[in-house]
C-alpha cells in the first residue's frame, strides 16, 4: 500500500473515526443508559481504551500492517486465529457503521426534511466515491471536516458548561450503577478511533514514531471533547430531549437560538460523514487483508493501479454498510457491534503475552508498554467486564455473527483441502481463494 497518511492524517482519521459517532449519536444513547452520570461511563470507558492502547502501541510498532489486530494475531497466532479474530473485528465496524449512517441520516432529516433511509444511502455512496479516490484524497478530506467539527463543539462546549442547569443533573445516578455499567459499553465503542489508526498501519508514514504518538493523541483529544460536550448536553437537555433525535442539535438551539441548531446539525452531519468515511477505510482494509492472505474470495484483494485503492474491498463494505443502514435499529447496532468491538481486543492482548514469551525480535527505538505486569492484567479484566455489560442482545447476536464465520471459514478450508487432495475440483475453481487473479501487493 502506499504510505500517504502522516502523523496529522493519521490523527485526523482517528479522530474522524471516534468524534462523529461517539458525540454527536452515541451521547444520546449513553444520556438515555445513564442520565448525568454518563460523564462517569465517560471516564471509566477512557480508562478501559487507554490499558488497551498501551498493548496496541506496542504490536503496532512490531507489526505496522494493513488490517491492524488482524494482521498481528495472524502473524503471530496463524492464519486460524488470524481468521476468527479478523472476522470479529470486520463484524464490529460493520454493525458500528449502523449507527453512524443511520445518526447521519437522521441529522440530516432534521436539518433538510430528506428522508433518514435516503440520506444515509447516500453517504454511503458518497464515502465509497470518495474512498475510491486514493487514501491521500480522504485523509485531507478527514482533516478539513474534523477541524470544522471541532470549532463547533468547542464552541458550544463552553457557552454550555457557562450556562448548566443544575436541576438537569439532578438526580445525577437516575438508573443507579446498572445504568452507568451499561452506558459504559456505549462510550467505550465511542473512543474506538485508536484502532483505526493501527488499521490503516501499512499506509501511515514512519509508522513506528507516527503510530503510538497517533493513538494516544487520539485518545486524549476525544477525552476532552466527550467531558466538555457531555457536560454541556446534559446541563442543557430535559431527560425527555436527550433521548430525542439529533440531541446536540437540540442543545444548541436551546443556547444559541435556531441559528445554532442548524449550525450544529450542519456540524453533526459533517464529521458524522467524516467518521463513516473513517469506518469504511478500516472495513475495507480488513477485508482486503484477509482476503490477501486467501481467508476470503480472492477478489477483494484486487487494488486499483492507478489509486492502489482496493476497489473491490471499498465497494463490498459499502454494500454491507447499506444493508445494516436498513435494517439494524441504533440500539442493536450500538450492542452487538460494542459485543464484536470488545472481543477484538481480547486477541491482540493474547498476541503481546506471546510476542513477549517468545522474546520475538523487534526494534530497540519501539514503543514498549510500561509497567507490564500491571497493565495486562487491568486490559484483560477490563474486557471481561465490558464483554458483560452488552447484555443478552449483545452476546447472542455477537455469537451468531461469529458463528456464521466458523461455518463459512470451515466451508472454505474443506474446498482448500479438497483441491490439495485431487488436484481440482467441479465446477468453480476454488483456487481463487489461495491465489487471487487481481494485482496482488
Amino acid at each position: 500500500m502506499r504510505r500517504g497518511l502522516g502523523l496529522r492524517e493519521a490523527v485526523s482519521l482517528g479522530v474522524g473515526g471516534t468524534i462523529g459517532g461517539g458525540i454527536f449519536v452515541l451521547i444520546g444513547e449513553g444520556a438515555t443508559l445513564a442520565g448525568p452520570a454518563v460523564l462517569l461511563s465517560f471516564g471509566l470507558a477512557f480508562l478501559a481504551s487507554l490499558v488497551i492502547a498501551f498493548p496496541y502501541a506496542e504490536l503496532s510498532c512490531r507489526y505496522p500492517l494493513t488490517g491492524g489486530g488482524y494482521a498481528m494475531t495472524r502473524q503471530v497466532l496463524g492464519k486460524h486465529w488470524g481468521f476468527v479474530m479478523g472476522w470479529v473485528f470486520w463484524g464490529s465496524y460493520v454493525f458500528v457503521s449502523g449507527y453512524v449512517v443511520v445518526g447521519f441520516g437522521e441529522y440530516l432529516s432534521a436539518l433538510t426534511g430528506m428522508p433518514a433511509t435516503t440520506a444515509s444511502l447516500l453517504l454511503v455512496l458518497a464515502c465509497a466515491a470518495v474512498n475510491l479516490g486514493g487514501v491521500k484524497l480522504s485523509g485531507r478530506w478527514q482533516n478539513v471536516v474534523i477541524l470544522l467539527g471541532i470549532v463547533v463543539l468547542l464552541t458550544f462546549a463552553i457557552v454550555g458548561t457557562a450556562s448548566l442547569h443544575g436541576d438537569h443533573l439532578t438526580p445525577f445516578f437516575p438508573t443507579g450503577l446498572s445504568g452507568v455499567a451499561a452506558a459504559a459499553l456505549v462510550t467505550f465503542l465511542a473512543f474506538g478511533g485508536f484502532d483505526m489508526v493501527a488499521a490503516a498501519g501499512e499506509e501511515i508514514t514512519e509508522p513506528r514514531r507516527n503510530l503510538p504518538r497517533a493513538i494516544f493523541l487520539t485518545l486524549f483529544i476525544v477525552l476532552g471533547m466527550y467531558v466538555l460536550v457531555a457536560l454541556a448536553a446534559v446541563g442543557t437537555l430535559s431527560p425527555a430531549e436527550r433521548a430525542a433525535q439529533a440531541p446536540l442539535a437540540r442543545a444548541a438551539e436551546e443556547l444559541f437560538g435556531p441559528a445554532g441548531g442548524v449550525l450544529m446539525a450542519i456540524a453533526a452531519v459533517l464529521t458524522t460523514a467524516a467518521t463513516a468515511n473513517a469506518v469504511l477505510i478500516v472495513t475495507s482494509r480488513i477485508s482486503f487483508a484477509m482476503a490477501r492472505d486467501g481467508l476470503l474470495p480472492a477478489v477483494l484483494a484486487r487494488v486499483s493501479e492507478s489509486t492502489r485503492v482496493p476497489w473491490a474491498a471499498v465497494a463490498l463494505n459499502g454494500v454491507l454498510f447499506s444493508v445494516v443502514a436498513v435494517t439494524v435499529s441504533i440500539p442493536i447496532a450500538t450492542t452487538v457491534g460494542g459485543f464484536l468491538y470488545v472481543l477484538h481486543f481480547v486477541f491482540p492482548l493474547v498476541v503481546l503475552v506471546v510476542t513477549r514469551r517468545r522474546r520475538l525480535p523487534r526494534n530497540d527505538d519501539d514503543f514498549r508498554v510500561p509497567a507490564v505486569r500491571f497493565l495486562m492484567p487491568l486490559a484483560f479484566a477490563a474486557c471481561g467486564a465490558l464483554l458483560l455489560t452488552s447484555g443478552p442482545v449483545g452476546i447472542i447476536g455477537g455469537s451468531v455473527w461469529v458463528l456464521v464465520g466458523i461455518i463459512c471459514y470451515s466451508a472454505v478450508l474443506a474446498r482448500q483441502n479438497s483441491v490439495n487432495d485431487s488436484g481440482m475440483t467441479r465446477g468453480r475453481d476454488w483456487t481463487r481463494w489461495q491465489k487471487p487473479r487481481g494485482k496482488r501487493l
